[in-house]
């Protein structure tokens, strides 16, 4: 269902709302250079990031569906009150989060028709030492390119256009793996790059289904599957990041959003997919417990400044346009979580 947009347009022109895509930066090139890491804060030996689906902040925080996200990660992590998706639909959520553009591919999930050469954080890792995997639950095998899995749409489990990575030439091969190889125990998280993504199927990653249904599932999900990691981290200098591609979208918007917007006022769903708030959480080691709104708030692309800042990393890509347009810089990086 999409909404007709004149209906919305003094609320689009109040908000400064860009409906188009940025500029793809596709061309190979060297990113800009690495944003300077506080000499007191942990430069940790694992992150994971694991990338959940369509759900708002409310759904997901102290909420009754999620006990184990609420009694145990918001109990005992870092709560990011402020952080905002960058558009509708999903796919360009993950390139934000993953190399700082949408590349004109995400309004619609539509595939790249190419491969794109530009910077990103896999990249980047490797080129400066470091390591790098993306783990997809029911990727059918190692790189594999097919847009989902199994083959029919409405049965399938695996949808590429969650796994950014696959996306990019300047990856070396064996950088996309099914989620059966992420480690079970101990023995293995040692084991684990500097950085991998955990992308859960189309059940597990709370997508499919009524929220009633779907988070608690996906709750269970992680509690089964990441927990696990998450305790073995808080003893071994490593992270787990929980975030989401976007809010549940109930205004049906699709475009560039603005964390901006007031949700106060008329059309307040529409506002609400707008404005685009959804949840995150860093967990694990070197982290104080708590709520906070940094700020003006961040997006995806602060997470990724924060890790390439943490790594050394040159910048991937630019802040989305609405969030710089209320303060939200592009240099923005992460800080005052950590002890």
């Amino acid at each position: 269902m999409h909404l007709p947009l004149r209906r919305f347009l003094p609320l689009l022109c109040s908000a400064s709302i860009a409906t188009v895509a940025l500029p793809a930066s596709v061309h190979a090139g060297d990113a800009p250079p690495a944003l300077d890491w506080p000499k007191t804060a942990p430069v940790y030996d694992h992150v994971v990031i694991v990338l959940e689906e369509n759900k708002d902040y409310e759904q997901i925080i102290n909420n009754a569906w999620t006990p184990y996200i609420s009694s145990v990660l918001c109990k005992e992590g870092a709560v990011f009150t402020q952080m905002f998706g960058e558009e509708h639909s999903s796919e360009g959520n993950y390139f934000w989060l993953f190399s700082g553009n949408n590349h004109r591919i995400g309004f619609y999930d539509q595939m790249p028709q190419h491969l794109l050469k530009a910077p990103n954080l896999g990249e980047q890792l490797l080129k400066n030492g470091l390591t790098f995997m993306g783990y997809s639950e029911n990727l059918p095998a190692v790189d594999s390119t097919v847009v989902v899995w199994p083959p029919k749409p409405d049965r399938a489990l695996y949808a590429r256009k969650h796994v950014p990575w696959v996306s990019f030439s300047n990856l070396s091969n064996g950088t996309s793996l099914p989620f059966t190889q992420f480690p079970k125990d101990a023995a293995g998280f040692g084991n684990l790059p500097t950085v991998s993504f955990v992308i859960p199927n189309l059940i597990n990653d709370m997508h499919d289904g009524a929220p009633k249904d779907s988070v608690p599932a996906g709750d269970t999900w992680l509690k089964e599957n990441i927990d696990a990691y998450y305790q073995w981290a808080r003893k071994h200098n490593s992270l787990l990041v929980l975030t989401f591609d976007e809010n549940d979208n109930r205004g049906h918007y699709q475009g560039l959003t603005n964390p901006g917007v007031s949700l106060d006022g008329p059309d307040a769903e529409f506002r609400h997919s707008l404005q685009n708030r959804i949840p995150t959480i860093f967990a694990g080691a070197h982290i104080k417990a708590g709520e906070y709104p940094e700020g003006k708030g961040i997006t995806h692309v602060n997470l990724l400044r924060t890790f390439e800042a943490m790594y050394g990393l040159g910048k991937s890509g630019d802040q989305q346009p609405n969030a710089l347009g209320i303060g939200i810089t592009n240099d923005y990086v992460v800080t005052d979580v950590f002890q």
